[in-house]
């Protein structure tokens, strides 16, 4: 199987992911229909803070978080019915 280039798996993926503007993510927040999850690296927080009401999962690990599966899995963090909105 050939290896696939960054262009072609970022676009694969874009394929997938629903862009949002901050005014839809805010609603979502506000409705309490999503879960708000910060992805940027701990240095990042640290210099510039949280995002209030916010899961930090560090992009590195996300997909190690979410699933079940996964010793490492948020049991109870992450709400699995609800829509994830990912600030980075």
């Amino acid at each position: 199987m050939p290896i696939k280039s960054l262009k072609t798996l970022v676009s694969e993926a874009m394929l997938e992911i629903k862009t949002i503007n901050v005014d839809e993510a805010l609603e979502m927040v506000e409705d309490n229909n999503c879960n708000l999850i910060d992805i940027r690296d701990a240095r990042e927080l640290e210099n510039t803070g949280k995002v209030e009401n916010s899961v930090h999962v560090p992009r590195g690990v996300l997909e190690i978080y979410m699933d079940p599966n996964s010793a490492l899995f948020k049991q109870g963090v992450l709400d699995q019915n609800k829509e994830m909105v990912l600030f980075c």
